[in-house]
């Protein structure tokens, strides 16, 4: 899977089926999740309001004030700050991950 990090504010990376966290900026966000127990991951893109109407009106794709990577777990969730980090890679790591979970059932 893809590793993610942004040297040495914010990492998450799979490692021996287990999703790690490493976040020096919101500490309570540091964490192992097994991959087992792991439903889905989502991105959640928290735009201001201005940037929603240009957004909506205009179709145009603006910069996030702020991102969440919310963790679905089988017996609830947990969100994650995403901070100083690639969006993209980000993505790509969500999208592996939910592939794996469809691949599986």
């Amino acid at each position: 899977m893809t590793r993610v990090r942004k040297n040495p504010l914010f990492e998450i990376y799979t490692e021996n089926n287990f999703l790690i966290i490493n976040n020096t900026n919101y500490v309570k966000d540091n964490g192992k999740y097994e991959l087992e127990s792991i439903s889905s991951l989502e991105l959640i893109r928290n735009l201001s309001f201005f940037n929603k109407i240009i957004e909506v009106i205009f179709g145009f794709s603006v910069p996030a004030k702020s991102n969440v990577l919310r963790i679905n777990l089988e017996n609830g969730f947990k969100d994650i700050v995403l901070t100083n980090c690639d969006i993209k890679k980000v993505e790509i790591l969500i999208y592996e991950k939910n592939q794996m979970t469809i691949n599986k059932e």
